[in-house]
């Protein structure tokens, strides 16, 4: 079975971030309804991805995908990706799908199936959504007299402040483009060298990690998630059900992350697997909300995290190039 490391993190976000839409002249949040009615207020995965690739922008280094506009496509394929992922490093973290033809002819499709794949970042609990109003002031012209009275448009904004849970899962494949994917012609480069493997996944997880990505909508407020903790699961076996165990609770002292529910996880004999192959589970506490991990799971830094992450998912003898 494939390599994977399956990350949980449990963060707070606030704000209106990724909106959803406007009725009227609300500015509506996107949000969920659990079956017992909980409002469930949620950053979408395809946003989160957009923060990433703009942190791998700013930081240089590494190209971004520009996508690429066929004038002889119809007007939802006009605009895609390049199929590019031995240039583009998104390309080949999220995969891609790209689709050539047009509007004359069948065409051929080129896919690659995410390495990295993102979840909702969801709240956990039940939520208000509270209304900011708000209102837009025509700046005046130099040939208005100051006697003319410029009237403000009114609207709302509708913001929350919740602890949400992101769940990341990353396969072995990052930098080889001969599995789960179909590529261009003028991808001529199969599988990068273990080098160039361990920038891109290396420069991922501290953007991830860290965090050191600013969430959408940053021109009405700044919004950098504020992490509690994240739960890091390595296997040689394929997936576990790790993800439903990083919750938290309140106490004297403030949110902290539950600790039975951490337990009742390493109790799992398919968690732990034991002889049948090789298991490591770690826990970033970010701030003191992990009062102490259950045995089994260590306490580790993010620098930490990386470095194993790296080893285990891309190790020595993959060395290419």
């Amino acid at each position: 079975m494939s390599r994977v490391i399956q990350i949980s993190i449990l963060g707070k976000i606030s704000g209106n971030v990724n909106a959803d839409g406007v009725i009227g002249n609300r500015i509506t949040l996107k949000k969920m309804y659990s079956s017992d009615g909980e409002v469930l207020p949620f950053v979408s995965a395809r946003a989160v991805k957009y923060a990433i690739r703009q942190a791998f922008r700013e930081r240089g280094g590494f190209r971004i995908d520009p996508f690429y506009e066929d004038p002889n496509a119809t007007e939802a394929l006009r605009l895609r990706d390049s199929g590019r992922p031995d240039q583009y490093v998104d390309n080949d973290l999220f995969g891609y799908m790209l689709t050539t033809g047009g509007r004359r002819g069948k065409g051929e499709t080129f896919r690659r199936h995410a390495p990295v794949a993102l979840s909702y970042f969801k709240a956990l609990k039940d939520t208000p959504i509270k209304s900011e109003f708000a209102a837009r002031f025509p700046r005046p012209r130099e040939e208005k007299s100051e006697s003319e009275e410029s009237n403000p448009v009114p609207f709302e904004v509708e913001v929350a402040d919740f602890i949400g849970r992101l769940d990341v899962i990353l396969y072995d494949y990052i930098g080889n483009f001969t599995k789960s994917t179909r590529l261009v012609k003028a991808v001529e480069v199969k599988e990068l060298g273990r080098v160039q493997k361990i920038e891109r996944l290396s420069a991922f997880l501290e953007i991830l990690l860290t965090p050191s990505y600013v969430l959408p909508r940053r021109t009405n407020s700044l919004n950098i998630p504020e992490y509690y903790a994240a739960l890091i699961y390595m296997s040689d076996r394929g997936p576990a059900p790790i993800y439903q165990y990083l919750n938290y609770v309140h106490s004297d002292k403030g949110v902290s992350i539950d600790p039975n529910m951490l337990k009742m996880m390493m109790s799992r004999e398919e968690i732990r697997r034991g002889d049948k192959g090789h298991t490591e589970t770690c826990i970033i506490d970010y701030g003191n909300y992990v009062d102490a991990p259950p045995e089994g799971a260590n306490k580790i830094t993010i620098k930490e995290a990386i470095d194993k992450a790296c080893n285990f998912l891309i190790p020595i003898k993959q060395q290419l190039g």
